[in-house]
């Protein structure tokens, strides 16, 4: 085993976790084309399952370590989609496009008001909702990141846009009164 093939201090709970490291690594270079890219993803699963409790006992190391890798590898895309989609705007915006100062005050006070909305919803709701709206996470892949049913998170997401809806309608009828 030579040095770039082995997981950082060779630490790990049961001993069994160290001889999955160069099958990792193989999977996600293959897969991610870039070696570093894989030794990172690896090394940040070794550390996830390293920082579990102790007392929670690990049936089949090799899937969890899989299945973290996967995850980490799916949310550094689904961030770097939404970076991309983000600089792709901010490039398409001439400088004659650039908003003024009166629709960038707007724009603030609009962003305040999602903040406090947000912020007013009880945690699992905000947080089922920011996952899925904001984030993009299917239903179920919320549900799993946050230990319920996808029928929770289809009702906490439902019943958030319902906030956002009656928030809505109610700064509109003190605009109009």
């Amino acid at each position: 085993m030579t040095q770039a093939d082995t997981p950082i201090g060779q630490v790990d709970r049961s001993g069994a976790l160290v001889r999955y490291y160069k099958e990792l690594l193989a999977f996600f270079s293959n897969s991610l084309r870039d070696r570093d890219a894989a030794t990172d993803v690896v090394h940040e699963s070794y550390a996830r399952v390293l920082a579990m409790d102790a007392q929670i006992s690990i049936p089949e190391p090799r899937a969890l370590l899989y299945c973290i890798g996967k995850n980490i590898v799916l949310d550094a895309s689904r961030r770097n989609k939404v970076e991309s989609g983000a600089l792709e705007s901010l490039t398409s915006l001439g400088h004659d496009a650039a908003p003024s100062v009166e629709r960038e005050v707007v724009a603030r006070q609009e962003l305040a008001h999602i903040v406090s909305r947000l912020v007013a919803m009880p945690r699992k709701r905000r947080d089922a909702f920011v996952l899925v709206k904001i984030y993009g996470y299917s239903h179920a892949e919320a549900a799993s990141h946050l230990a319920c049913t996808v029928m929770a998170i289809e009702k906490h997401v439902a019943r958030g846009i319902m906030d956002f809806v009656s928030h809505a309608r109610l700064q509109g009828a003190r605009n109009h009164a």
